[in-house]
């Protein structure tokens, strides 16, 4: 699935209502004097007077005695400006925190997936182990019953059945996760 032109597509969105937000701003600081003068132009006066020591500092003039404040309506502007880029910045890193942490549940949620794949593979061989084993006696015990009768069978598999899954460790991919499935007598690793 192709991420990037969705998300320069995005960014194309927050970018163009950047200046919606802005302009709204800029209304709100026109109207509302308590807005003007606490939200809009404090940052634009200290975005200035940084600026300008910025400036001075790194083209080694010294340090500025006096700097002038911005006009009122340059500072609206400025202020206004900084508050939407503010705004839309959050909702950006909103937006890559949501998108990051809906990523992070859905691999949880795949590994939490394949571990329960692996325990229900695990308990249907044990399962069928146990059913070979049943098997294994109720032969025997067929076998006993032919001989006492005096017929003797041979079978073509002699030796006993053993487990190929009681080994240690089953391995798969990768190594995050793991379960123990018990069994009789032995507990199965299971690595997911």
């Amino acid at each position: 699935m192709p991420a990037l032109p969705v998300f320069k597509l995005g960014m194309l969105a927050v970018r163009q209502l950047s200046k919606y937000v802005a302009s709204f701003i800029k209304q709100k600081a026109k109207d509302n004097a308590i807005f003007r003068n606490y939200f809009c132009i404090p940052p634009a006066q200290w975005y200035n007077r940084m600026e300008t020591r910025t400036k001075m500092w790194t083209m080694k003039i010294g340090k500025p005695t006096n700097i002038k404040p911005l006009s009122e309506a340059a500072a609206i502007d400025l202020g206004a400006s900084m508050l939407g880029e503010f705004v839309l910045f959050l909702i950006c890193g909103a937006a890559v925190v949501s998108e990051v942490s809906r990523q992070m549940r859905s691999e949880r949620r795949k590994r939490e997936e394949k571990l329960k794949a692996a325990i229900k593979l695990t308990n249907n061989i044990l399962n069928m182990e146990e059913t070979i084993e049943q098997q294994e006696q109720y032969i025997q015990e067929i076998r006993k019953a032919l001989k006492s009768l005096g017929k003797d069978i041979k079978a073509p598999h002699t030796e006993k059945f053993e487990s190929k899954l009681l080994r240690p460790v089953v391995a798969t991919r990768s190594i995050d996760i793991q379960a123990t499935a018990p069994t009789k007598d032995q507990q199965v690793q299971v690595n997911i």
